[in-house]
Parts: C-alpha cells; sequence; structure tokens
C-alpha cells in the first residue's frame, strides 16, 4: 500500500514539475517573434487489478505539443506575401510620382519655355537677342531631357542593387532552413521538436515578405521542402539552392532571378514570384522602363518636329535650314537601337520614318539560318523581306528595320535580337546649332490639309525650290488614290508634273516642269494620304528678310496631336506619364490598406491561438504549484504509513 502511494505521488511530482516547466517555458517567450505556446497534454497511468477490482497507478505527460494551426500559419505567410509586395511597389511608386512632379516636369517646362522664346521670336524675327534666347531655351530643354532619363536610369540601377541585397538574405534564410531540417532530421520524433518548428516558421515568414512560399512535408521525416515563385525549390532536405542576380540577354541591364543549383542555372519567372522580389521586377521593368521609353518618345518626336520644320525653312544668311538638335537617325542612334546577343556577327539598324506611328515597349526579331521575324508588343508577327539590294527589311510601327548583315547562324539554331526604338531617345537628345543666324524663320512653303482629309500624309519641302515657282496651289488626289493632280490657284489651271503617280507606301515626289528645265523637285507627299484627299499649298521665294512662317509653324507644335497616332501632342505625352504614374500610386495605396488589413487579421488568428497568455499560465504556474506541493504530501503520507508499519512488525 505505501508503495503505490508512493509511485503515485512520485508520479505526481514528476507531472507537476513538467508542467511548471512549460508554463514556465511559455512566459519566458512571451515576446520572442514566432514562439507558439505549448501545451503538456497529461495521461492517466494504467490501473493495476488488485483484490477484485482496478486501482489507479498516477499519471505521466504523453506529449509536449504546440498550440498551432497550420493553416492560420499558412494564410499568415500568404498575407506576408501580398503585404510586402504590395508596400514595395508602393514605395517605389511614391518615388516615380515625386520624379513626375519635381524631376521629369522640368523638361515639360523647358520645352514650353522654348515654345513661347519661339513666339517672341516670331514677332521680330531678324532679332539676333531673341534668336539667341531660343538657341538657350532649345539646349536647356535638351539638357532636362538627359537629366530624366538619367534619374530614372538611376532609379532602376537603384532598384537592381536592391534586388541584389534582398537575394543575400533570401540566400542565407535557405541555408537556415536547411539547417533546421537537419537538426529536425536528427529527431527521432516531434517530441523536443517544438522550438525547432517555431524557428522554421519563423524563417519561413521572413523568406515570404521576399518572395512567394510554398511549404511541403516530406514523408518520413521532419525536414520540409520549400518551393518559392510557381515552383521553384529553394530547400530540399539538407540542401539549399542560391538565387543570383544574372544579365539579361541580349539586354544585359535587364538583370534576371536565377535559381543556382550546382553548376545549373534557372531562369525565374518574374511575374510568379511574389513578395518584394516581384514588386521590385514589376516595377522596374513595367514602369520605369516604360516611363523610359515615353521620355524618349517625348525627345524623339520634340527633336524630330523641330528638325523637320527647320529644315524646311530658310535661316537669315538665305540657306536652306538646318537640324535643331541632333539627328535622330545617325548611324549609332539606329545601331543602338538594336540590343544583340553577345558575340553576334550581326549588323542591324533601326530608323524612325514617322514618330505619330511610334509605339512603348520592346520589339523581339528572331533569326535563323534562313529568315527572321519581328515580334511586337501583342505578339503579333512580321516576316522581313529581302529589298532591292539583298538585305532583309521590315517596316512596322513608324520604324524601318534592316538587317544589313545577318547572324551566322547554323541550322536549327536561332538568335534574339532586342528592338528598343525608344528607350535612349531622351538619353541621346543635344542641341546641333550654336549660330542663331541658323534658325529658319521664313517659311517657303505653308501646306493646309483639307478637314475632309482622311488620310495622315504630310507635305514637306524639297531642298532648294527656285523662287519662280513661288504661287498658292492646291493639291488633289484623285478617286483612286493613285494619281496627284496640281492646280495653280492664281490662274486656275494645272501644272505640268514630271510623274503624277501616287503610291500609297511610299508618297510621291512632286516635281513641276517649268521652261527649259526638265522638272524641278518642289516637295514631298508622304504616304498614308486617302482618295480625295487635297491640301492647299502656299511657296513663298527662297529668301524673305523678316519671314516668320517657319516659327508660327514651330510654335504651334505645342498643341498639336502630332503623336501616338494623332491622339497627342509631344506634352500630353508627359501627361499620360504623370497621369499613368499617379494612377498606379493611387491603386497601389489602396492595395496596400487592403493587404494590411488582411494581414493584420492573419496574424490576430495565429495569436489567439499559438500566443501567450501571461495570467493563463500565471494561474498554471499556481495551479501546478499546489499540485507539486500536494504530490510531496502524498509521498510523505507514504513515508509514514510505511514508517508505521516497520514499526509493527
Amino acid at each position: 500500500m505505501a508503495v503505490d502511494l508512493m509511485q503515485i505521488g512520485v508520479s505526481g511530482l514528476r507531472t507537476s514539475q513538467k508542467q511548471l516547466d512549460v508554463a514556465s517555458h511559455n512566459i519566458t517567450n512571451v515576446n520572442t517573434p514566432g514562439y507558439s505556446r505549448q501545451v503538456v497534454e497529461q495521461k492517466a497511468d494504467d490501473a493495476q487489478w488488485n483484490g477484485n477490482s482496478y486501482y489507479g497507478t498516477g499519471a505521466y505527460i504523453d506529449n509536449v505539443s504546440r498550440a498551432y494551426d497550420q493553416f492560420a500559419a499558412r494564410e499568415l505567410t500568404l498575407s506576408t506575401t501580398q503585404l510586402e509586395e504590395a508596400n514595395v511597389k508602393q514605395q517605389h511608386l511614391a518615388m516615380l510620382d515625386d520624379f513626375t512632379s519635381k524631376s521629369a516636369v522640368n523638361s515639360v517646362n523647358s520645352m514650353n519655355d522654348f515654345y513661347h522664346s519661339v513666339r517672341s521670336l516670331a514677332d521680330n524675327p531678324n532679332d539676333l537677342g531673341s534668336r539667341q534666347t531660343v538657341l538657350e531655351h532649345a539646349n536647356q530643354a535638351a539638357v532636362n531631357l538627359n537629366n530624366s532619363h538619367e534619374t530614372l536610369t538611376n532609379i532602376r540601377t537603384d532598384v537592381n542593387q536592391q534586388l541584389s541585397v534582398s537575394l543575400e538574405r533570401v540566400n542565407a534564410l535557405g541555408q537556415e532552413l536547411a539547417a533546421v531540417n537537419t537538426s529536425l532530421q536528427q529527431q527521432s520524433s516531434s517530441d523536443g521538436s517544438n522550438d525547432l518548428f517555431d524557428q522554421q516558421r519563423t524563417l519561413i515568414n521572413e523568406l515570404a515578405q521576399y518572395t512567394q512560399v510554398t511549404v511541403l512535408a516530406d514523408k518520413g521525416s521532419l525536414a520540409n521542402t520549400v518551393i518559392i515563385g510557381s515552383g521553384d525549390t529553394l530547400v530540399s532536405g539538407v540542401s539549399a539552392s542560391q538565387l543570383k542576380l544574372v544579365d539579361g540577354d541580349p539586354d544585359i541591364a535587364n538583370k534576371q532571378i536565377a535559381l543556382i543549383n550546382g553548376n545549373n542555372s534557372k531562369p525565374i519567372k518574374s511575374d510568379t514570384i511574389g513578395g518584394s522580389l516581384g514588386a521590385m521586377l514589376t516595377v522596374r521593368d513595367d514602369v520605369i522602363d516604360k516611363s523610359l521609353d515615353q521620355l524618349g518618345q517625348m525627345a524623339l518626336g520634340f527633336g524630330a518636329q523641330m528638325n523637320d520644320l527647320q529644315q524646311q525653312g530658310v535661316d537669315l544668311n538665305g540657306q536652306q535650314g538646318q537640324a535643331l538638335f541632333n539627328d535622330i537617325n545617325s548611324p549609332n542612334a539606329m545601331s543602338q537601337r538594336a540590343l544583340k546577343p553577345f558575340g553576334s556577327s550581326s549588323d542591324i539598324s533601326v530608323k524612325i520614318d514617322d514618330i505619330n506611328q511610334l509605339k512603348i515597349g520592346d520589339y523581339q526579331l528572331i533569326s535563323d539560318a534562313t529568315s527572321h521575324t519581328l515580334i511586337d508588343q501583342q505578339g503579333n508577327k512580321t516576316a522581313l523581306t529581302a529589298n532591292a539590294k539583298g538585305k532583309f527589311e521590315a517596316k512596322v510601327d513608324g520604324l524601318e528595320i534592316t538587317i544589313n548583315k545577318p547572324p551566322t547562324l547554323m541550322a536549327e539554331e536561332t538568335e534574339t535580337t532586342i528592338i528598343q526604338p525608344l528607350r535612349r531617345g531622351a538619353a541621346d537628345i543635344s542641341l546641333a546649332m550654336t549660330d542663331p543666324r541658323g534658325l529658319a524663320g521664313h517659311r517657303q512653303l505653308t501646306a493646309i490639309a483639307a478637314e475632309s482629309n482622311l488620310g495622315s500624309a504630310i507635305i514637306t519641302k524639297a531642298t532648294a525650290v527656285p523662287d519662280n515657282v513661288a504661287g498658292r496651289y492646291q493639291l488633289q488626289l484623285n478617286a483612286a488614290g493613285d494619281q496627284v493632280t496640281v492646280t495653280d490657284l492664281k490662274t486656275n489651271t494645272n501644272v505640268e508634273l514630271a510623274d503624277n503617280k501616287y503610291s500609297a507606301e511610299n508618297g510621291a515626289t512632286i516635281a513641276f516642269k517649268t521652261g527649259a528645265t526638265p522638272s524641278t523637285p518642289v516637295m514631298s507627299l508622304s504616304a498614308g494620304a486617302q482618295a480625295n484627299d487635297s491640301f492647299e499649298i502656299e511657296l513663298g521665294t527662297q529668301n524673305a528678310q523678316g519671314g516668320n512662317g517657319n516659327f508660327l509653324a514651330m510654335q504651334q507644335v505645342q498643341h498639336q496631336k502630332t503623336m501616338a497616332d494623332g491622339k497627342s501632342s509631344v506634352i500630353d505625352l508627359f501627361e499620360g506619364l504623370a497621369t499613368d504614374i499617379g494612377m498606379l500610386k493611387k491603386n497601389a495605396d489602396k492595395l496596400s490598406e487592403v493587404n494590411q488589413l488582411d494581414f493584420d487579421s492573419a496574424s490576430e488568428r495565429v495569436s489567439n491561438l499559438s500566443g501567450v497568455n501571461l495570467d493563463e499560465e500565471a494561474a498554471n504556474l499556481m495551479k501546478f504549484q499546489q499540485s507539486y506541493m500536494a504530490s510531496s504530501r502524498i509521498m510523505s503520507v507514504a513515508k509514514e504509513t510505511f514508517d508505521t508499519l516497520m514499526r509493527a512488525v
């Protein structure tokens, strides 16, 4: 009897002591991040048969488990990824919104200052001081566009550096998770692994800030497999792979995330990785690159239109006007628009034919041993065809892409070239004129399209138009749209042309037959005209002191819808850029608020289940302390009973 009492008392002491240990452990870790409250599972010992009945033999600790719900934990991990992705996107968009409202707006203001100075010059076109002011504003507009491009490029570089730093931490987390898996595999069962499981979950939740995380339990092992993104394994058992930022191909500046496993490198899709990494890649590729293209489109449109007008006018020296800004189709500029793979033997040039048709985004030029295909932003394909010189070329979206020398490829080999027609537009624009007398104010040709015109063609002056063709004319396409008629409005007679044919693809050069001269090139009608389109044309003399028609045309460009298929002016392009970024930031702000609520809700669910309640644990301490003292009393009673029995013998 006394022996039984002693055993029951000992079991009570042991269970009470373990209960006190666990309660103390909970209290000590009340402020430990990721700690899950531990619960003792106490059971009664097996009863023993004695006489005609079963008698209890005490209690024992069956298990110490975590207060943990894998579904609540998974929800917290997912909401962590979504919140971090929204917050990082919001931070970068706020930076870009600040850029458009401060730095980039200087480019627009300087262009407006240029237009205003041209308006003032039109009032006194021979004033050299006013001409110098126009040049200074033109130069400032170019410099501000350069600076805006540099600022955006620096922001892009900063994003790449942040990606690199984030990947270092992701790799460290992978190594730590592999180390936890190693420790878990050394456990015979889940007993004693509660703190390791908490450490593992804490690491997973931190990893979830950087990328989408999926955890799979390994069969027959306490270790877990950690998958990131849409299916790339970062941790498998006790080994961890590495993430690395690698150069893009062929655009080396377009850094990509790759999963390194041994000697193998696997690119990770940026649109499925999620978290802060996914947010940075999205902002870089979808917002910053688009903004660089829109700035480039502004610079190309501004520079090209001013150059075209300059070259149609006559300067103070009586000479044909020269370009105000650098040539957008210089050999170097056309070559830089094609990003070829490293070591490629190809020679590709990209000429801008029509700024009105330019589209935002990159193109892919895929070449094999015999053919070349251009793929636009929507996936539409255009095959390049050989021209009269045997060079492959294609005209699409205002671009003329020519393969001057194809790559050397074997059968079944392919090569991809990235075409970026707009990316460097704002970086390359610069003032080409230094002499204020070179500003071409006299407009020798003025062409006004009829309001009923359905086409988009424009008329430009030939290089040198003699004075004897000065006058007012009407140019009219026939009902078939393949012939041109020019009428002298002074005499109301048709002008004899060297060739009256018109091509919808190539346009037409209008040459007058005058006197003994076989023909005199006067003007060109671009492609894009439609049947019955007409223009009223005024041709002036080569030199006219005080002529300001060209200056008036320059200032009108400020509001003319000459970009984006006739939907925008150059200034409107900036307004579109600022509006797009502003809307993206506003949406990011709202999404961040929603994700914060989801995260707080998921955190509260986990905390309610797994968090330590100090009041509850303090009550447990008192309860198990009394239990411990009572068990001690049982042992004292057992000893006294045993002593009494021994004295009775």
